[in-house]
């Protein structure tokens, strides 16, 4: 996520969850800019657009997304247009094999691939609680916290880019190994679940189990060694922290 664009304060991770796994279509207030950044990279390859009330050929847009199961990214969003009502609501009419929702006065053919981003720039916005009820409020508004440490990767992609970007490096990684990690012990527990009997009695199970373990040990190997590097990256990274808390300071005392 960082390397599409994510900030890398707490706020923002816990708000990319939120993004990858909400059951109801998002809401996005995001004052700074950099959420709409970061989801026009995440969904890049599904071919996402961006569009507005305000379009003029706003309908067409929308119709074609949910035609062909394309991202679509609606900014400017203080008031809901009626018109994705039945989209939000997920009233989906199956008729003869066919999934079809109702936009204006036409039903369009829906594919369950078809999604809708909601984003306002507005932190004060006013959202009705008719509108909060179908959507997944998202809110990126930068907390004191999250300032420093966004400040604090701005200070570095100037002065140590290099160190940015082992860091950035590191964090890929990492994600990387936990997840073949946690997918040796899936592994692992799937083996052993499919005996039937004693384990110690079949040998191809046996034999696949010292692989996997064998494998996972390298893993959490490299996982140790990377922590270690990291740490020696955070190191030089905290002679930084005492600019990016006087660049938080200066921020909240202006826009205050």
């Amino acid at each position: 996520w960082q390397s599409q664009g994510l900030p890398a304060d707490s706020l923002s991770l816990e708000n990319g969850v939120i993004l990858d796994r909400c059951v109801r279509f998002p809401l996005i207030i995001d004052p700074s800019g950099h959420a709409i950044d970061f989801v026009m990279r995440k969904y890049k390859d599904q071919k996402i657009q961006k569009t507005s009330f305000l379009d003029k050929a706003f309908m067409k847009t929308l119709a074609g997304a949910v035609r062909f199961g394309t991202t679509l990214l609606v900014e400017n969003v203080e008031k809901l247009d009626p018109v994705l009502n039945p989209i939000l609501n997920k009233e989906i009419q199956r008729t003869g094999g066919r999934s079809l929702v109702r936009i204006g006065t036409e039903d369009v053919d829906y594919s369950p691939k078809f999604n809708i981003i909601l984003t306002t720039k507005n932190p004060a916005v006013k959202l009705t609680p008719d509108i909060c009820s179908r959507v997944t409020l998202v809110n990126f508004t930068v907390t004191p916290a999250g300032l420093q440490s966004q400040s604090l990767s701005q200070i570095l992609k100037c002065e140590k880019p290099e160190i940015e970007k082992q860091r950035n490096d590191i964090l890929k990684l990492q994600g990387e190994q936990n997840v073949k990690l946690r997918s040796l012990e899936e592994q692992m527990l799937k083996e052993i679940s499919a005996v039937e009997g004693s384990i110690l009695d079949d040998d191809r199970v046996v034999e696949g189990m010292e692989r996997l373990m064998k494998e996972g040990a390298q893993v959490e190997e490299q996982i140790a060694k990377s922590a270690e590097v990291m740490a020696e990256v955070e190191r030089a990274i905290s002679k930084f922290e005492p600019f990016s808390l006087i660049c938080k300071h200066l921020f909240v005392l202006f826009a205050g």
